[in-house]
């Protein structure tokens, strides 16, 4: 039997969505740096005190930000791939889902530029092994076990593949707006080249 929240979780869940929210819009727009706990606690409209009984610090809530953010954007890529007809289009539509998302203001500012500043280097490894480096593992393991690509040693095989589509994502998520689409275009048709070069013919 399911049980039925109470008003105060209610007003609690409520309150800790609103703050997300306020923090994943000022840390895209500001940066980490250049965004305060006040400005997150004016945007949700609720007080300072309130935002400490959900996160100690802002540090925290930029790991909660962060955490919502990839795991958003793993779902969208997991059902790109899902929906494709072969493993070889599941995973180039699973790859177009992720650029794309890079091409996300708040996606590519939070994630692949402030996530490196806000968090200790090991911290933010950890993040990309949890969720973008696992993903890619799941990929080329379809892609080996479909017969796709030769039976390359699957951790060496995941790490460069993970470190080129990174190397994309970090060109997208840094190009001026004007130049974005060019940066895809330029990005995707890089990565599929050498895609194709690892495919069994």
């Amino acid at each position: 039997m399911t049980r039925v929240k109470s008003r105060r979780e209610e007003y609690s869940a409520a309150t800790r969505q609103a703050l997300l929210e306020s923090a994943t819009a000022l840390f895209a727009e500001r940066g980490y740096a250049r965004t305060s706990l006040d400005e997150i606690a004016a945007g949700a409209r609720v007080t300072k005190g309130a935002l400490y009984g959900h996160f100690a610090s802002k540090q925290a809530l930029f790991r909660a930000v962060l955490e919502d953010l990839e795991a958003a954007t793993t779902e969208e890529v997991g059902r790109a791939v899902a929906a494709a007809g072969t493993p070889w289009d599941g995973a180039l539509a699973g790859l177009d889902a992720f650029l794309q998302a890079c091409c996300n203001t708040v996606y590519g500012a939070v994630v692949m530029r402030e996530a490196a500043v806000a968090l200790p280097y090991a911290e933010w490894s950890a993040a990309e092994e949890l969720h973008s480096y696992k993903m890619v593992v799941g990929l080329v393991e379809m892609l080996i076990a479909a017969g796709e690509i030769d039976p390359l040693p699957l951790e060496a095989a995941a790490r460069i593949v993970h470190a080129v589509v990174g190397a994309a994502a970090m060109l997208i998520a840094g190009a001026a707006p004007a130049d974005q689409a060019k940066a895809f275009e330029d990005a995707r048709a890089v990565v599929l080249r050498l895609a194709e070069g690892i495919r069994r013919r």
